[in-house]
């Protein structure tokens, strides 16, 4: 299991990406910034990008990569989630 940071750039203006959304959702997530989700799963970088593909335009960027346990932040409201005993390095 590991923790990855998915973000992305959707292009398409007024597009609905509820898809894409819900498809984050289905994981163990916290998300408090506009484009990007932490994501806690079995699932390597590749196959959450994947997951993803079908969900977004060609056009659009997606980047995730996993997370090690040395982070840094300041202010960060997901700072406490990824803190917890329940996340899965």
């Amino acid at each position: 299991m590991a923790i990855y940071c998915v973000t992305y750039d959707l292009k398409a203006p007024g597009r609905n990406y509820d898809e894409v959304f819900d498809y984050l959702k289905n994981f163990t997530y916290c998300k408090h910034l506009e484009s990007f989700w932490l994501i806690d799963t079995t699932l390597t970088a590749a196959q959450l990008r994947d997951g993803l593909k079908s969900r977004v335009d060609s056009n659009d960027i997606l980047f995730v990569a996993r997370l090690q346990r040395e982070w840094a932040s300041r202010n960060y409201p997901c700072a406490d989630w990824l803190n917890s005993e329940k996340r899965n390095w």
